[in-house]
């Protein structure tokens, strides 16, 4: 058994190797700009560490700015793999390190999408206030990215409500919006995430509908021009992660 043996690891091979012998599909998830894309794909072959498949979508192939995730049913939950070499041309594309997922695999009720350009909003609870980035947003939910969240005497927790103050451009501007904190995670010393479920007004909900639409259009427009910048000849030949 080599030096670098992982249970995980070798679980997940395992299970892909049977679905590949099956002829059976997998689904693949992933995020481009906060959207979740998914589509099925089929498995090419298999090696000790890394495994290839073949995408039914192959312009999706192009989001590849985070890991991706594989879910059947016989994967006990959700498994996190990263991009190790993509082939637009041949719809091929190589995955490795693979991990099952700390968290249980939600299906989102509502579109969400990353803003254009860097966004800031305030945070408001029991008086105090704290400027954090918006990393995604959706009618009923953000993302947030806090730095030295505590220090600054935001003793919140999960279940802690909260008002928030942001502007997503000229016509869509939010102040004290109602939203209760879902999770946090620790990133490092001084970073932390959260999760905020929000609970707009009616004409609120209409102005984040009308953004999102718009966003979503955009970003759709941005995957387009990733794809066609990896297809040309010198992109797929040289592109390795």
């Amino acid at each position: 058994m080599s030096s670098n043996y992982s249970p995980v690891v070798d679980d997940v091979i395992s299970v892909i190797r049977h679905l590949g012998k099956q002829s059976a599909a997998l689904e693949l998830t992933k995020s481009f700009r906060g959207i979740i894309f998914k589509q099925d794909v089929s498995i090419l072959e298999v090696s000790p560490d890394d495994a290839t498949f073949r995408a039914s979508n192959i312009e999706m192939c192009a989001a590849t700015e985070t890991e991706v995730y594989l879910h059947n049913q016989l994967f006990p939950k959700p498994v996190m793999a990263h991009l190790k070499s993509l082939n637009i041309r041949k719809g091929k594309f190589v995955l490795t390190d693979f991990a099952y997922a700390e968290m249980e695999w939600k299906k989102r009720q509502h579109e969400r999408v990353q803003p254009k350009h860097p966004t800031y909003i305030t945070l408001h609870w029991k008086g105090k206030a704290l400027r954090a980035c918006m990393e995604n947003i959706s009618v009923d939910g953000l993302g947030v990215l806090a730095y030295k969240l505590f220090e600054k005497g935001m003793k919140v927790h999960p279940g802690s409500n909260i008002r928030l103050d942001f502007q997503l451009s000229p016509g869509h501007k939010f102040s004290a919006l109602r939203g209760r904190i879902i999770y946090i995670n620790t990133i490092d010393r001084y970073s932390t995430t959260m999760g905020i479920r929000l609970f707009p007004k009616a004409k609120e909900i209409r102005i984040l509908e009308n953004y999102i639409a718009h966003r979503k259009q955009e970003i759709l427009e941005e995957l387009n021009q990733e794809y066609w910048k990896l297809s040309k000849p010198r992109g797929v030949d040289s592109l390795f992660f």
